[in-house]
């Protein structure tokens, strides 16, 4: 008798142990869901600006090759397709949301449910942006059939993600001021497909078809000297 009281006690103990677990579980799934909302894109009316632009004067089955940190203004407001949509695993630790330090659960959450992109197109798009080769650039766009690329002028934050994603090293690309202080971030050092589209400059092989000073848009042309 004690024995079956003893066993029905641990059942129950247990059962008890799941159901917290999978409450827990439930919590954050929908926790990481909202982490995962596109909804933030609408609030910077220049990048909607430019998604807009690109809905209603590019081809209809176009492709972006951008940073996947705007795939989803890309696929939900210019509904086109986007080269990558997520960051790989290799770079994981460059998203925000999962090295909040005030929430180190969100390492599970993202073990877990994020999508991470393949390790080989996110590195191909890192190639694209740090390469200082047009004709390089070019092959890696077509790879994807890209038609247009995508940067933000005043993101330059992005760019170290970036060179990490095509397993470079930082200080060849990034250069801090000789008088550092409080709030100076590391300046480009090095000219790259990146740096140019970032400056707005005209690139051979490409044609500035968008620029709001904020979101820039160059396409790819057919025929190109390079």
């Amino acid at each position: 008798m004690k024995t079956q009281k003893g066993i029905s006690s641990r059942v129950k103990g247990i059962a008890v142990v799941v159901l917290i677990l999978v409450a827990a579980l439930a919590g954050m799934r929908l926790e990481f869901g909202s982490l995962q909302s596109p909804d933030w894109i609408l609030s910077d009316s220049k990048a909607v600006e430019g998604y807009q632009w690109m809905a209603n004067n590019t081809e209809s089955d176009a492709t972006v090759l951008a940073w996947w940190d705007y795939a989803d203004g890309i696929k939900e407001i210019a509904h086109r397709q986007a080269v990558i949509a997520e960051a790989s695993r290799e770079i994981r630790n460059t998203i925000g949301g999962y090295t909040d330090p005030s929430k180190p659960w969100h390492k599970i959450e993202y073990a877990l449910w994020y999508p991470f992109e393949s390790s080989e197109k996110v590195g191909d798009v890192a190639d694209f942006f740090v390469s200082d080769n047009v004709t390089l650039a070019r092959e890696i766009a077509e790879k994807y059939g890209a038609d247009y690329a995508l940067v933000m002028a005043d993101d330059m934050g992005k760019y170290f993600p970036v060179i990490m994603a095509a397993e470079e090293n930082p200080s060849d690309y990034l250069s801090m001021p000789a008088n550092q202080t409080s709030g100076i971030r590391p300046y480009p050092s090095k000219e790259t497909i990146f740096t140019r589209m970032f400056r707005g400059e005209e690139i051979e092989g490409f044609s500035k078809s968008f620029d709001n000073g904020r979101m820039r848009i160059y396409k790819l042309e057919l025929t190109a000297a390079v």
